[in-house]
């Protein structure tokens, strides 16, 4: 294909790479009211800040504990290759970006003063074209207002900061969804969100492999080429519009082999990786693991696969509250086990988004499905209110409890929604 070199660069230390940040390369200090309208300041007096280790987890650094919100800055400089590569690059078939997960919950980002958008969600990869900012100079300032949400949940993943290149076209969300399984043949509902610099028409290639495959996770190799693979093969030529397209395809795996839970059979788990191509050449490049499987609700017991399980909704270890990283996930998919993620709606972490009831519970539900749905171990969604929040979880039958199922069904009609509640032991803050 002859893609285009998805150079990252990593802020998580000095030097690049992938090593975590060392204590001083963040300075964070408490926030208070109005600050966010001059954080990003170059000329802020930073006397008085302290620095972080953990920038995204505040709270667990002495004399921040009780802070609802902070105030992060980090300068750095580029290497001297990067330069070279953004100099050569100043064209628009070549698109830079800064990518941040972890910094927070809720927030707003800058780079150099300018402003960049929200961040929602703390697993979230969020993505900001950055490339006319970045050939300003070498020497650049991230600034962050960050707040937890609804919810505080110490992480075990520090926050992740790189600059990364695509072609014209990015690839910004993924949801795969198992809408169809059985030992003779399985259909996966692919749906994505491309962002294109213009119009054009591109190539999205799509397969699915068992994990095992020598094939599998092709996307991931800048020198990659597609092999004639034949079954899990998938192949499509839309028109890309200028800004953001909404495409969706299926997928056919003939005899598949499927996903159970432990102690019920193998632990089998794929690989998705999907491809957008310009002109013949690679564009960006995605890869999500998977298992193939299917979950529903049987005479009120839970069944895998069409199989009931006698244990039924006490097997499900449920997730409370956040968003988990993803590789507690593939932690689970690996062990064989099974979750009930809870969705948490409550309108303060959707700050800024319409306050209709319906649009918050789409996104919500829109959220949860990109994140955790195309892993086999996710069982059940389970929608509620967080802890301390004035209102009330659905009761059913109520219009709000309508509106917030049909939300969930819509984003994922592959899983059932449950009324259960936590049991002790089962609460689980990954």
């Amino acid at each position: 294909m002859g893609p285009v070199d998805p150079y990252v660069w990593s802020l998580a230390s000095a030097a690049g790479g992938d090593a975590q940040a060392p204590a001083g390369d963040w300075l964070v200090r408490a926030a208070e009211h109005g600050e966010w309208r001059t954080v990003a300041d170059r000329a802020l007096d930073e006397r008085g800040w302290e620095t972080t280790a953990n920038p995204g987890r505040w709270w667990l650094d002495p004399g921040f504990g009780d802070e609802p919100g902070v105030l992060y800055r980090r300068h750095f400089d580029l290497p001297a290759d990067l330069t070279l590569q953004l100099d050569a690059d100043a064209h628009p078939e070549v698109r830079w970006w800064l990518v941040a997960s972890g910094l927070c919950e809720l927030g707003h980002f800058w780079l150099d003063g300018a402003y960049l958008g929200d961040l929602r969600g703390r697993h979230i990869e969020h993505a900001f074209e950055v490339g006319h900012l970045l050939r300003g100079g070498s020497e650049h300032l991230i600034a962050v207002e960050g707040s937890h949400g609804a919810v505080r949940v110490p992480q075990s993943e520090n926050a992740q900061v790189w600059i990364s290149r695509t072609g014209p076209a990015r690839i910004e969300r993924v949801r795969a969804l198992v809408i169809e399984a059985s030992p003779d043949r399985a259909v996966l509902r692919i749906a994505a969100t491309v962002d294109s610099a213009g119009t054009h028409r591109c190539e999205v290639t799509t397969t699915v492999l068992p994990a095992d495959d020598p094939d599998a996770g092709w996307s991931q190799d800048a020198t990659r080429q597609v092999a004639s693979l034949g079954d899990g093969l998938a192949l499509s030529e839309p028109v890309l519009a200028r800004g953001r397209n909404e495409l969706e395809w299926l997928v056919a795996l003939e005899r598949p082999s499927l996903w159970w839970p432990a102690g019920l059979g193998d632990q089998a788990l794929y690989c998705i990786d999907i491809d957008v191509a310009i002109d013949g050449r690679s564009s960006h490049a995605v890869r999500l693991p998977t298992g193939i499987r299917t979950v529903s609700i049987r005479r009120g017991r839970l069944a895998v696969n069409g199989e009931p399980r006698r244990d039924g909704f006490d097997a499900l270890r449920v997730i409370e509250h956040e968003l988990s990283h993803p590789s507690f996930y593939e932690s689970a998919n690996t062990d064989g086990r099974l979750l009930c993620q809870q969705v948490t709606l409550d309108p303060s972490v959707f700050t800024g988004a319409e306050r209709g009831l319906r649009a918050l519970a789409a996104q919500a539900a829109a959220a949860a499905a990109d994140h955790a749905g195309h892993h086999p171990s996710i069982a059940a969604w389970q929608l509620v209110h967080p802890p301390g929040s004035r209102r009330r979880a659905p009761r059913r039958g109520s219009w709000t409890d309508r509106t917030v199922r049909q939300a969930m069904q819509a984003a994922d009609p592959t899983r059932p929604q449950t009324q259960i509640r936590p049991k002790a032991g089962l609460g689980q803050h990954p």
